[in-house]
């Protein structure tokens, strides 16, 4: 059965790259133009095509993560290897991102169910969630001032 489903795979990797990685891009640019002060890792290097890595300054990757599961939005904060980190991606710190934006690195991951309706419910959820952690990381600013 794993060899089946795995040859099934190889067969529309070719269909689905191109398609995953409209996906990405969709949301690359529909993040851009909403979130203000948001940087896509890696935006001119030879990516994966079902993994969008964007940072955003002045938030924390973990409160990003738990305000967008509330609003029904599944993302993570790294790869599968590092999850539990409490430091900032040692991947994206090489690449020469500053710690300020490591720090509030979120990643999206694409799959063969993974609809432009996808992206919009994304793209429409992040800004909101976006300025909920920038106003919750200010409070607490001052509060600990």
């Amino acid at each position: 059965a794993l060899g089946r489903a795995a040859l099934l795979a190889a067969r529309e990797q070719p269909d689905e790259a191109p398609r995953l990685r409209a996906l990405r891009d969709l949301l690359a640019q529909r993040l851009c133009a909403g979130v203000p002060d948001l940087v896509v890792n890696a935006a001119g290097a030879d990516r994966a095509p079902h993994v969008l890595n964007v940072s955003v300054a002045g938030t924390d990757s973990e409160a990003l993560l738990m305000h967008l599961d509330l609003a029904g939005v599944a993302a993570s904060s790294g790869s599968a290897c590092s999850t539990g980190a409490v430091e900032p991606s040692h991947v994206l710190v090489a690449m020469g991102v500053p710690h300020e934006l490591a720090l509030g690195a979120i990643r999206f991951s694409f799959g063969h169910e993974s609809t432009p309706n996808d992206v919009d419910r994304v793209a429409d959820v992040m800004p909101g969630v976006v300025a909920k952690v920038r106003k919750l990381a200010g409070a607490l600013g001052r509060a600990a001032s």
